[in-house]
């Protein structure tokens, strides 16, 4: 649940207030949260198109917002921004929007285990080419942080499954990567996503407002990979697969994860052809023993026979990585070819 360009309100501060900027999916809701926020502002504006509000207290305004939405909180995201900004400043400031459900966590106002985190941490994994010996792109790895330490994907995921709004997370894990992403150190590399498919089919909507962000940030269409995930489980694949068709043309690239991991996988490449296909993890770490070096030749052949690229997951030995490029795995992953990290200026892709 971000806060779509559709759903935001300019602000203006004056002095030394701070702008306001309110978002949800509920249109309903949107205008609830709106006029609650114009009756509890220092200052409103309506007379332009775009009505506007500050605030001198950000903290202070966010708990009156929980008091007043207590049964809402993962429904209504707030940002506040400084000064008067470009629109793409804007954009910015609004894809560090949060829920009140994270502000009432991080002020104490909930005992809700299910809350989001205190905050987010953003780390970028290199894919490199294993030809090469260079990175070819990034994967975006979001992590969870609170005063019990550190919440790990999984974790999440669970926790958004169990609360009923994956479709939320699954959508601010993208938001939330594209916001630690700088141009100048993406290069022309690629950047890798996580794409779920909550309820058996994909939103759409939210992937065409992710892709429209990250051009408005600098990131070129052709340099998004949308990685169809483990954790989807398709009603109707068919249907899915004419959907990321539509997706496509938009000029962004498809991933498959998790691949040669029994028949579910390869009937999910068969349908949606993608442009890059990730191993299962296991078949690397077990790479020297049984059939995995079969499989792994296998699901190569019949990625390159598509025109698809390969890559090759937890790579954590240099023998691994030599025999994933001898059975002709084009790219690889994994802590012996780059940590997760933060980005670092001035990081470039060639």
């Amino acid at each position: 649940m971000a806060l779509a360009p559709a759903t935001l309100r300019t602000a203006i501060p004056l002095g030394t207030e701070m702008a306001v900027l309110i978002g949800s999916t509920d249109d309903a809701l949107q205008a609830e949260a709106e006029e609650f926020a114009a009756s509890y502002a220092d200052i409103v504006d309506v007379s332009g198109s775009q009505p506007w509000m500050a605030v001198y207290d950000g903290d202070e305004f966010a708990s009156a917002m929980i008091r007043a939405f207590p049964d809402r909180l993962r429904d209504i995201r707030l940002a506040f921004a400084p000064g008067e900004l470009s629109p793409s400043e804007w954009h910015r400031f609004a894809l560090l929007g949060t829920t009140l459900s994270r502000h009432a966590a991080r002020l104490g106002l909930t005992t809700d285990p299910d809350a989001e985190p205190e905050r987010y941490e953003v780390r970028f994994q290199p894919i490199v080419s294993l030809k090469k010996r260079s990175a070819v792109g990034f994967e975006a790895l979001v992590r969870g942080v609170s005063s019990n330490g550190v919440i790990d994907a999984q974790q999440l995921i669970d926790s958004a499954n169990r609360s009923g709004r994956l479709g939320a997370y699954d959508q601010l894990m993208r938001n939330l990567s594209l916001r630690a992403v700088d141009a100048t150190w993406l290069g022309e590399g690629l950047l890798f996503m996580n794409l779920g498919a909550p309820g058996g089919q994909f939103d759409t909507e939210a992937i065409h407002s992710c892709i429209d962000q990250a051009e408005a940030l600098g990131v070129s269409a052709d340099q998004i990979v949308f990685e169809a995930v483990e954790w989807n489980r398709y009603n109707n694949i068919s249907a899915a697969a004419r959907q990321l068709r539509e997706v496509r043309k938009r000029g962004v690239r498809i991933a498959v994860d998790d691949v040669g991991d029994g028949f579910a996988s390869l009937s999910v490449v068969a349908e949606f052809e993608p442009d890059i296909v990730k191993l299962n993890g296991r078949l690397t770490r077990t790479i020297g023993e049984g059939s995995s070096a079969a499989v792994v030749s296998a699901v190569v052949d019949m990625a390159h026979r598509m025109g698809s690229w390969v890559v090759g997951e937890n790579v954590e030995t240099w023998n691994q990585l030599r025999t994933l490029r001898k059975l002709g795995v084009d790219w690889g992953q994994g802590h012996f070819l780059g940590e997760p990290t933060a980005p670092l200026a001035g990081a470039q892709v060639h």
